[in-house]
């Protein structure tokens, strides 16, 4: 890649509404491959493919850990990329048509028969999937650490990307069962509600939909926060290191690791849920549809106020809530459809939180390189991406391998007792379980609004006394002192 100098901006400057807005729309293509490789994957294995429930588990599992240990390599890489789009958006728009591409052979099984081929076929397009997800979505989330420095826009810029997200939902929890049920081919297909032809044209459909999304993100947006000479020389070692002792980055790790394995578990078994304990599979459209309605009307609200009442403290109730309304899913939500839909409705709303989450990475990133020296954009992104990624793996694996050991079969037409409690248990006991857990490591968060504004004003001192150092032909040792000097001033202003 060429590199190409851009014209400087000040880093705490607010985001034009175009880049906001344009922003928001890579993640309104990715939920399109995310969510329904997380909702409707496991099924395709199980009741398509034929896999056993156990075997798409481990499937899962390898996949992601796999996956998992290449995303710190990538993200090391990705931040010290030199090209004359920037550091992250070129895996945007180059990473996007092959993940398209991916996603749709991830939902086509050309073996019959045996389980190995099929076994294979599955792991290798899954682990194909992953790496290509990490290599676009990554970069993409990446994006808001380096387009302004301020705490206030990332929060903003997050609270975009939740709507495109929500947005997505929104379109597939009413589109996708309607759109499987109308595209098959057989009459086993017509009673079940979907067979291989309709799960290879429906995932071309939302490939196809991806794709322009994520470019929009990748042309239009600017990044404005650059790594420093001393800051790019920083080996891979010391760069993985100060991902793992930034003790902030890793309450977000954490939280996020905990409360996501529920929640993608719990995606990954809805549809069986509805098919086999609400009896209707099209009932999906109507669960997921309330649901979505509920985080909608939450993470529209809600994120403006974590500005006052602190992003720790809203993460906590919407952890909270969320755990205790599903454990009313679990003891009361086969009763009744109403009730279900209400439940439903309020654990969508308690999700209120998830712009928020995502806002405290470049947080954490700011904290470190306030504290160091070392920044670490991709590499701390790509940590907070491993711990949804592994937690896509374990929830999802976990939810198969409690269906699998309460006997759950794909190829039957009726469930046993037994299995259908082991849906309920992965659908709504072990989210239940893990958001309650979540609320563990967000005790340890720091960062309030003023400690931020704190460390923003101070690392722009420190950058532009730096860059106009370098600008005087001084040593990157000497602008480095005098950045510091210049820091330890700002600071002594702030507190007189």
């Amino acid at each position: 890649m060429t590199t190409q100098s851009e014209a400087p901006a000040t880093p705490g400057a607010q985001v034009p509404l175009k880049e906001k807005i344009s922003y928001g729309f890579a993640e309104f293509g990715s939920q399109f491959i995310w969510t329904t490789v997380g909702s409707y994957l496991l099924v395709f294995y199980t009741d398509i493919a034929l896999i056993p429930a156990v075997a798409a588990g481990n499937i899962l599992l390898a996949a992601r850990v796999l996956d998992g240990i290449q995303d710190l390599a990538f993200g090391y890489i990705a931040e010290r990329t030199k090209s004359r789009w920037g550091r992250f958006r070129p895996y945007v728009i180059f990473g996007a048509p092959l993940l398209s591409i991916t996603m749709v052979l991830a939902f086509w099984m050309p073996f019959h028969g045996g389980n190995g081929a099929k076994i294979a076929w599955a792991g290798i397009t899954y682990v194909l999937l992953c790496f290509l997800y990490t290599v676009a979505n990554m970069s993409y989330g990446s994006l808001a650490g380096v387009m302004t420095t301020d705490s206030g826009e990332r929060v903003i810029l997050n609270w975009i990307r939740n709507i495109g997200s929500q947005a997505a939902g929104l379109i597939m929890d009413v589109a996708t069962p309607f759109l499987l049920l109308a595209l098959v081919a057989s009459t086993a297909g017509r009673e079940r509600g979907y067979d291989s032809r309709s799960y290879l044209l429906t995932m071309a459909i939302y490939a196809l939909i991806a794709l322009p999304a994520f470019l929009i993100t990748g042309i239009n947006v600017r990044e404005r926060i650059t790594m420093t000479p001393e800051q790019q020389k920083v080996p891979f070692g010391r760069t993985v290191k100060a991902v793992l002792t930034n003790d902030q980055l890793m309450v977000v790790f954490f939280a996020l690791l905990l409360q996501l394995f529920g929640l993608f578990g719990r995606i990954g078994v809805m549809f069986f849920y509805c098919r086999w304990i609400l009896g209707n599979p099209l009932l999906m459209a109507g669960v997921m549809l309330a649901f979505r309605v509920g985080m909608i009307i939450g993470s529209l609200v809600l994120p403006p106020f974590a500005l006052k009442l602190g992003k720790r403290n809203m993460m906590m109730a919407s952890v909270l809530s969320g755990g205790i309304i599903l454990l009313l899913i679990f003891f009361f939500g086969q009763t009744n459809l109403t009730v279900l839909l209400v439940l439903q409705f309020l654990y969508g709303f308690s999700g209120f939180a998830s712009p928020i989450a995502l806002s405290m990475v470049p947080d954490a990133v700011d904290y470190y390189e306030h504290k160091t020296g070392v920044r670490a954009d991709g590499t701390s992104y790509a940590t907070v991406s491993l711990s949804t990624k592994l937690a896509n793996a374990l929830g999802g694996a976990f939810a198969l391998y409690i269906m699998g050991w309460f006997g759950y079969n794909g190829a039957l037409d009726v469930q046993s007792a037994s299995a259908l409690t082991g849906i309920n248990i992965a659908a709504n006991l072990l989210p239940a379980i893990m958001a309650l857990v979540a609320f563990i490591p967000l005790c340890f968060w720091k960062l309030d609004t003023k400690t931020m504004a704190k460390i923003s004003s101070e690392l722009e001192v420190k950058r532009a006394a730096q860059a106009e150092a370098l600008a005087q032909g001084l040593s990157l040792d000497e602008a480095e002192r005098i950045a510091e000097q210049a820091t330890e001033e700002a600071a002594d202003h702030l507190q007189g």
